[in-house]
Formats: structure tokens, C-alpha cells, sequence
């Protein structure tokens, strides 16, 4: 089993992103879905032995003139994943992929269409931005199921899901 923190939206709020790290133990991957792609660079405490992906942000210089990559994709136990800031950035990417990680919201989301599940974390720009709180997720991966807890940046649980790997 391997422990994931999902983020996105940070926009330079180190409050809001070391808070939400600091809550987890154990953590094996860090996800940050962009906005602000530099945020994870000055937290080596806190990321020590965690494996960073990230992809930038539509604000990001990098983004614009595609000099960092626009998507990421990861394999994790046999469960294939995309890292985008964008939704839009997956559209042709989708094939083959069980989640499509997203950001640029703010708004915490989880749903499944057409066999594959889509998550958008939220954001941690500021306690409410959209009049949405400030939120994050963290999955606990295996060979076969997923368990994803959406949570405030204080640690409470607001919502959880399970994936089950087709066919179990």
C-alpha cells in the first residue's frame, strides 16, 4: 500500500500547503497539480524521502511556452494515472488511464464517466477562495483498490470514496 497526498492551487500559501502535509505520516508520493508548480521547493522537511510529481499551473511561464509538460503520466501498482492542471490538458491523454487527476477549480471533486474516475483536490490558496474551503486528498493505493479521503486543511475528513480495480 502506498500513501498519496494530492494539492493544487497552492498559489504561494505556504501556511495552507505545509499545514495540509504536516497532518500526514507516512506519505510515499506527493501530487501537485499546478498553481504553483515552485511551491514544493522550500519544503524539504516536510518531503524528505517522497516522491515529487508535479505539473504546472496555467499561470506558470512553463506552461505557456510548453517548456514543462502540461501532463504527467505515473504508474502506481498497476493503476495508471494522469497528472494535469487543466482538465482540458488530458482530453487526448485519456486513453488507457484509470484516474485523471486535476486541478485549477479550487473545487474538490470526484466522479466517474465513461470507466474512468476524475479527482480534483481542491485548493489551498486561501481558507475560502470561491467561497470554497481550503481542501486537499490523500490516497492509500493498492494492487487493487483505492481509498481516497478528501480533507480541510485542519485534518477532517469531508468526504471519502473507494475504486475497486474492474473485476474485482
Amino acid at each position: 500500500m502506498e500513501k498519496i497526498v494530492i494539492l493544487s492551487d497552492t498559489h504561494n500559501n505556504q501556511k495552507l500547503f505545509r499545514q495540509g502535509l504536516q497532518n500526514e505520516t507516512g506519505v510515499k508520493h506527493v501530487f501537485h497539480l499546478g498553481d504553483n508548480y515552485e511551491d514544493l521547493n522550500d519544503n524539504f522537511d516536510l518531503t524528505e524521502n517522497v516522491i515529487i510529481h508535479r505539473v504546472p499551473g496555467i499561470f506558470h511561464p512553463g506552461y505557456s511556452d510548453k517548456t514543462l509538460p502540461s501532463s504527467l503520466d505515473i504508474d502506481i501498482l498497476g493503476w495508471k494515472l494522469i497528472l494535469v492542471h487543466d482538465i482540458k490538458d488530458s482530453v487526448k491523454k485519456r486513453e488507457g488511464r484509470d484516474i485523471i487527476f486535476y486541478g485549477h477549480t479550487h473545487k474538490a471533486t470526484f466522479y466517474e464517466k465513461n470507466n474512468k474516475y476524475y479527482l480534483n483536490p481542491g485548493h489551498l490558496k486561501k481558507e475560502f477562495d470561491r467561497g470554497i474551503k481550503a481542501s486537499y486528498a490523500v490516497m492509500e493505493i493498492d494492487e487493487n483498490k483505492i481509498s481516497i479521503k478528501f480533507k480541510y486543511v485542519d485534518g477532517i475528513v469531508f468526504q471519502e470514496n473507494f475504486i475497486s480495480r474492474k473485476g474485482q
